[in-house]
């Protein structure tokens, strides 16, 4: 076909065509190709310092904390790997802002709810800290998300020095107006290596004299919820993108498939098209 075109197109303007249309075919093919293996993973912007490794593994999992909470009838509900950090800050007594750090552990006391078919609930005990996270399914039920992140402590814990209010029972909650964490279809596991914040706030109602911001570190994320296999293994990995903004990681591969397809085949009919156009032409000519 590209053999009739060199010998038949003479004309400028057809050539510049056929020129932007392979242009678009390549674009759409680059675009479709999207493998994670040649991707740059972007930086992470933060102080602090993934938690050490232990000296008998440097593996990616001696980095990273796992979760897992099971339902009454033992199979796994929710499923939780990653690098965590909270960071809080508080005044102390020189009035001056500072912060105190603690890891997410290795070995929590978990508790949870897994019983509705649209909430669950998952809930972490360590050093005098509470940290819940709620599960919901999006309206049609197709999706799953964290709607809320909930911590509790007392101001005496001791990993706050000198703090200016002390013995208060502390609460701080993620924000009303960001109600969607994390959105992920049913069935599969959110993956994501790009460090992830979440801040977390005292509720305007809530009276709070304390003053404290809390911020939640998550490194090197894969978490899922609803899980529905007896297996309690992840299900098929669902990419955040390096902007924050989510993505399937089949999506980028079917629609650049498809723009190909598009491609080719408006590349063939035009192709034809010429092609009966000439020989028409040619035979008109004869006579």
């Amino acid at each position: 076909m590209f053999r009739l075109f060199g010998k038949k197109l003479k004309n400028g303007f057809e050539c510049n065509i056929i020129c932007y249309v392979l242009f678009a075919f390549l674009v759409a093919t680059a675009q479709g190709l999207q493998l994670s293996a040649f991707t740059t993973k972007s930086p992470r912007v933060s102080k602090y310092t993934t938690k050490s490794p232990s000296a008998s593994s440097q593996s990616h999992d001696a980095i990273t904390s796992l979760y897992r909470l099971n339902a009454t009838n033992g199979v796994t509900c929710i499923l939780m790997q990653v690098d965590g950090l909270i960071s809080v800050r508080y005044r102390n007594k020189l009035n001056e802002d500072v912060e105190a750090d603690l890891y997410m552990p290795d070995h929590p006391v978990l508790s949870g709810e897994c019983v509705e078919s649209n909430l669950e609930i998952m809930t972490m005990e360590f050093k005098g800290f509470t940290l819940t996270m709620t599960f919901k399914k999006s309206s049609g039920g197709e999706g799953w998300y964290i709607n809320l992140f909930e911590l509790s402590y007392s101001s005496s814990n001791p990993i706050f020095e000198h703090p200016d209010r002390p013995n208060l029972n502390v609460r701080l909650t993620s924000p009303s107006n960001t109600p969607m964490y994390f959105p992920t279809p049913v069935g599969k596991s959110y993956v994501c290596d790009k460090e992830q914040t979440v801040i977390l706030y005292a509720p305007h109602d809530s009276g709070d004299l304390s003053g404290h911001i809390a911020r939640i570190y998550l490194r090197d994320l894969h978490m899922q919820s609803f899980m529905f296999k007896d297996s309690g293994k992840w299900g098929p990995s669902f990419h955040c993108s390096a902007t924050g903004s989510y993505r399937d990681e089949t999506a980028p591969l079917a629609v650049g498939t498809a723009l190909a397809v598009a491609v080719l085949l408006i590349i063939s009919g035009y192709g034809g098209w010429r092609y009966f156009k000439i020989k028409k032409v040619q035979y008109g000519s004869m006579e």
